[in-house]
């Protein structure tokens, strides 16, 4: 009966201690979080800064955020890259061409220091890694002719046609907003593409509810018509750091804001969208 004492006194000290090293390590990660610097080592920066290069990785086969050039990967992420490393001090970019279901296995195994190609967060993937602040959101926004206000929300358009594409967020969320009136509120017009919405706009239908990526292309080549300045629906596009390189993820944001604050941000989305 005595051993069985002792025993479980170890035990419950083993879990004790446990516990405590487990409360030591998540709080000395967050406040390396919050503080930055003032935490465990990040071997990644650390070797960004020795070698003077931020490796990155890209897929190449989504442009205008990715897109294979004369000789080398051009595109929105790969000049936003270049515009991050110039913040952060580091003189070199290395982009590392991935296809999109390597992305992640690559960043794990340790092959590339951040991803920053067109990526949605994603829940599943939190454990492991850290995602950024958006850089950019291709959600859902209305498009229509220049001299009119645009609506802000789906209230916005009694009376109104709306095209949108098939399948579309913007589509099953119009859907799902006139499920509530018995006598819909607006007409809505499924098209086979968001060209064909923004198209039926040119030949005398009110608004479209298309992607961001879609408006802002197709509107260069309409100046008549214009793009709402914030998504109905969002859909965020974010840079992926491992979790273990917290230095880095805080860096990445900071270059980002000031990216954002200087307008170089606006200027390099205008460049390519």
């Amino acid at each position: 009966m005595k051993r069985r004492i002792q025993w479980l006194s170890t035990k419950r000290a083993l879990v004790s201690g446990v516990a405590l090293l487990s409360f030591l390590v998540v709080t000395s990660s967050t406040w390396a979080l919050v503080r930055g610097g003032n935490g465990p080592t990040d071997a990644t920066w650390e070797r960004i800064h020795r070698d003077d290069t931020l490796v990155v990785g890209i897929d190449p086969s989504f442009p205008p955020f990715g897109i294979f050039g004369k000789d080398r990967v051009e595109g929105l992420d790969a000049d936003l890259a270049q515009a991050l490393a110039e913040k952060m001090g580091v003189a070199h970019v290395r982009l590392v061409v991935l296809g999109y279901d390597g992305l992640y296995d690559t960043l794990a195994l340790g092959f590339v220091d951040v991803l920053i190609s067109a990526l949605h967060p994603e829940a599943r993937r939190k454990g492991v890694v850290l995602y950024t602040k958006p850089y950019f959101d291709a959600g859902q926004v209305f498009v229509g002719h220049a001299d009119t206000p645009l609506p802000e929300d789906l209230d916005g358009l009694t009376g109104a046609t709306l095209a949108v594409e098939l399948g579309s967020e913007g589509d099953s969320q119009a859907r799902r907003w006139l499920e509530d009136f018995e006598q819909p509120p607006f007409e809505l017009q499924r098209l086979m593409a968001s060209e064909d919405a923004m198209q039926a706009i040119l030949e005398g239908q009110d608004w479209a509810l298309v992607d961001a990526i879609s408006a802002r292309l197709f509107v260069n080549d309409h100046p008549e018509l214009v793009v709402s300045a914030l998504p109905l629906i969002s859909d965020p596009y974010v840079m992926a750091v491992r979790r273990s390189d917290w230095r880095l993820y805080l860096e990445l944001n900071q270059a980002l804001d000031a990216l954002r604050r200087s307008g170089q941000l606006d200027e390099i989305i205008a460049r390519w969208l």
